[in-house]
């Protein structure tokens, strides 16, 4: 049988083992013919060390998993494709692989989308079976995550008594989860449609403190904003609330949507026997959250870290001291130091830092965010923190920085020159350099078209503007002439240009600014300028 192997191997050659996909070739009586180098690697195997023996030799069952077996469901299909000649594709199918020693030994999970197909001669003889494999084991894990994620959620809203909102900040709506009732007493329809919803309903003594820290929060930019309050209950007491709130930013900087979720503390403002039935309780909240999450003593000492930490960095369950070394080296003195500095002034913490993976070694941003919780007398009782990985966030938006910088270079060197004006009002947003040239060294960023170019007014500037933007229309003017400044020694030269004014359309198809265009046709004028010129000489010569 060996040598009979050896040939196929032969016969597959290179090529065969170049083939990106995880196929592996059996004979009908399932031995090992070859594999492509995807399926080596993938399932941590050798080719010298598989070719010429019995499939479940090289992949046994994982003995861990007695209740499981892999290996009969697969070799079901293997029969089938051998009897019935046919192809036969699997379903999801958990089959675990043996780790080789230098990986740690034992076994891996992993799930497949198997498929095994017959391959016959040309009188129809059975020659191989041609397995091949489609890992989809992170695919499965990320659902399994899902689903965990949102069991743990669930858990959350019923263990703390948490409602959920939505704003929408643009058209002032209101959205609130479906705890509504439960937790305050009231139905969705009771709320009212808008902002006031919740403005009415914080108490009188908080809601200025409570703006305050939403507009400053708002102007900083911040992504997350924290609170505590008193919100009205339907049976007009308050609850003591957190409420903690995410918000989304528009193009212009300003917010445009918030979501987050209003959970009810007021137990934790009534006198509790001692501190450790507190941290017990907020232990217990911070292991149902389904991110990474902390709780320290009002002197900043952690506490505890829920498991979704050990697991990512590796550090040992009953550890908590020392967990400035799982930072990015880079990192770890700031963020000491900005944590020092908000334990001392009892304010609110936020910062964003790199957190190592003991899986694969690598680091991945995150964002760090810690609230203190005060006793009845003001002074802190103690803290709680939350990481949320923003890594993908920030690749996205060096992303699109790196586009703009590649616009803006375009730009830079495009034969047109480009003036953007945004609003009724014409205010002049974007110049491309060789506007200075038309036009000197005027201050064009943040005026209005008739602040930047007053000598245009009589010649009806802002009625073509107006009739741009107001009416959607295109408007040309070819030919027009131009004193430029065109090597920057303050010798003007006489120069032509077609200009093209066009509205600016946002996604909705309205009407948000003009865009004006300038191209140079100076040597194209000259040149029509000179054959007519020699038409006329020639006529001229011919009429002599």
């Amino acid at each position: 049988m060996q040598p009979e192997n050896s040939t196929h191997t032969q016969l597959l050659g290179p090529l065969f083992h170049a083939l990106p996909g995880l196929y592996l070739v059996m004979t009908p009586d399932l031995i090992i013919v070859d594999a492509t180098d995807a399926y080596l690697r993938t399932t941590f195997a050798r080719r010298d060390s598989i070719v010429g023996k019995y499939f479940f030799e090289v992949f046994p069952n994982n003995p861990s998993t007695p209740d499981l077996d892999s290996a009969q469901n697969f070799k079901l299909s293997l029969e089938y494709a051998v009897e019935h000649l046919q192809p036969h594709h699997m379903p999801v199918l958990r089959y675990d692989l043996p780790r080789p020693a230098s990986l740690g030994g034992g076994f891996e999970e992993r799930y497949w989308q198997p498929s095994n197909t017959p391959v016959m001669d040309e009188a129809g003889k059975l020659l191989y079976i041609l397995h091949e494999a489609r890992d989809i084991t992170q695919n499965v894990i990320a659902n399994q995550e899902d689903h965990r994620r949102q069991e743990r959620l669930s858990m959350l809203n019923s263990a703390v008594k948490a409602v959920s909102w939505e704003y929408d900040i643009l058209n002032n709506r209101m959205y609130w989860g479906n705890s509504l009732q439960e937790v305050f007493g009231y139905e969705p329809e009771e709320m009212g449609p808008g902002g006031e919803s919740w403005d009415s309903r914080v108490h009188p003594d908080d809601f200025l403190k409570v703006q305050e820290s939403i507009k400053q929060a708002n102007d900083a930019g911040c992504k997350i904003w924290t609170g505590e309050y008193r919100f009205m209950r339907a049976d007009g007491t308050y609850a003591y609330v957190l409420d903690q709130g995410y918000t989304v930013y528009g193009s212009d900087g300003n917010p445009i949507r918030t979501t987050g979720s209003i959970i009810d503390m007021s137990k934790s403002k009534q006198p509790e026997d001692d501190l450790k039935e507190n941290q017990n309780r907020f232990r217990h909240l911070l292991e149902t959250l389904p991110h990474m999450a902390w709780a320290a003593e009002p002197n900043g000492k952690v506490l505890f870290f829920n498991n979704h930490w050990h697991s990512y960095t590796g550090m040992p369950e009953d550890q908590t001291e020392g967990w400035a070394n799982y930072l990015h080296p880079e990192d770890a003195i700031y963020v000491l130091t900005a944590w020092n500095n908000a334990v001392a002034s009892k304010t609110p913490f936020e910062t964003e830092y790199r957190i190592r993976n003991h899986y694969d070694g690598t680091y991945r941003l995150f964002m760090e965010r810690g609230v203190p919780m005060y006793d009845e007398q003001g002074n802190v009782k103690l803290w709680i923190g939350t990481f949320t990985d923003v890594e993908d966030q920030r690749q996205s938006l060096e992303k699109l920085r790196m586009k703009d910088q590649h616009l803006e270079n375009i730009l830079h060197h495009s034969p047109a020159h480009i003036c953007l004006l945004q609003g009724p009002d014409h205010i002049c947003k974007y110049v491309t350099p060789g506007i200075y040239q038309l036009f000197g060294s005027r201050q064009y960023l943040g005026k209005s078209a008739l602040e930047v170019w007053p000598e245009l007014q009589e010649q009806g500037l802002r009625e073509l503007l107006d009739q741009v933007y107001q009416q959607g229309n295109v408007v040309r003017i070819n030919g027009l002439k131009a004193l430029i400044d065109r090597n920057q020694s303050g010798l003007s030269q006489e120069a032509y240009f077609h200009f093209k004014c066009q509205p600016l359309l946002d996604n909705n198809g309205n009407t948000e600014g003009v865009l004006i265009s300038a191209i140079e046709v100076t040597e194209l004028v000259q040149a029509k300028r000179e054959a007519e010129s020699l038409v006329q000489a020639l006529m001229e010569k011919d009429l002599v």
